[in-house]
């Protein structure tokens, strides 16, 4: 960099610092896939596919290809009803599940519209 830009950038930094500018925060965008590693592999594998007798199959689940309220639902509570035994995931915060289900959605659906956080926020206070 030669020297006027430094000055420029440092000019311009000065400026907006006294102006009471806030520099923009950096965010670390949360891995869907990582949740999916460390939290469902163990049981649903990394094809989605389960372990038949066992654990059910993600890929080609009217869940996971269904609405996104009602996955979001079901993964907070483990499932709906005494004969599904899956963990509740409800210790995930809303920005965790949203990337979570939207990797699900993705990878084993094909569908590539992402699940908001303001989507599970609104399931998590209606399942509370």
């Amino acid at each position: 960099m030669g020297m006027v830009s430094r000055f420029a950038l440092a000019a311009i930094l000065a400026s907006c610092m006294a102006a009471g500018c806030a520099l923009a925060q950096t965010t670390v965008a949360i891995d869907g896939q990582e949740i999916y590693t460390r939290d469902c592999l163990a049981c649903h594998m990394a094809d989605g596919r389960g372990v038949p007798g066992m654990t059910p199959a993600l890929r080609g689940s009217a869940w996971v290809a269904g609405g996104p309220d009602a996955l979001a639902g079901f993964v907070l509570t483990g499932g709906f009803g005494p004969e599904i035994l899956m963990a509740r995931f409800d210790y995930l915060s809303d920005q965790e599940l949203a990337a979570l289900l939207t990797f699900i959605r993705a990878e084993f659906a094909g569908i590539d519209a992402p699940v908001s956080v303001s989507q599970v926020e609104q399931v998590r206070s209606q399942i509370q």
